[in-house]
Order: C-alpha cells, then sequence, then structure tokens
C-alpha cells in the first residue's frame, strides 16, 4: 500500500514560506523608510511576492474537493451518483 503524504509537511512549508516573505517585507520596508537603498526595495519587492505567492497556495490548498472513488472497483465518482458508473456497486453516503 502507498503511504499517504501529510498535510503538515505541505502546510508548513507554506507558513514558513509566508514567515521569511512577511519578514522580508517588514524588513525591506524598514530599510526603505530609513535609509532608501536600492537593495531594500528589491527585498521588499521579493518579500511582498513570496508572501503572496504563500497565500495563493494556501487557498488553493484548502479548495481541493475531495475525491470519492468506488470501494468494489476503485473507479472515480461523483458526489450526486447513487451506483458507481463501471461496476454498478450502490454508493454508501457519508
Amino acid at each position: 500500500m502507498a503511504k499517504k503524504k501529510s498535510n503538515l509537511n505541505r502546510l508548513t512549508w507554506i507558513f514558513t514560506e509566508m514567515f521569511i516573505g512577511l519578514a522580508g517585507l517588514a524588513y525591506g520596508l524598514w530599510g526603505t523608510i530609513t535609509q532608501e537603498p536600492m537593495i531594500y526595495v528589491i527585498l521588499l519587492s521579493l518579500g511582498g511576492i513570496l508572501l503572496l505567492v504563500a497565500i495563493i497556495q494556501l487557498i488553493f490548498h484548502f479548495k481541493r474537493k475531495e475525491k470519492i472513488y468506488c470501494a468494489k472497483c476503485g473507479e472515480r465518482i461523483k458526489k450526486k451518483d447513487d451506483f458507481c458508473s463501471k461496476c454498478g456497486e450502490k454508493i454508501e453516503k457519508k
């Protein structure tokens, strides 16, 4: 049997990415306000992009639909189906 991947690993990476993006955004903003060299503007931009990407990943992670499969034959079925289209097995609704 194949080992199921943990959602914790994916969420951990997304939140780590958010934290690094937020830190880069904050430090870049502080440097831009106080000192104004170009490196802080670059850091501000990269931190903002990283934070935005992490938020988009988080939205898609929780928006994923649960896939339903037939217990008898393993065919993917729709939620509205009462019977499997491949083998005719009755689908138990949870």
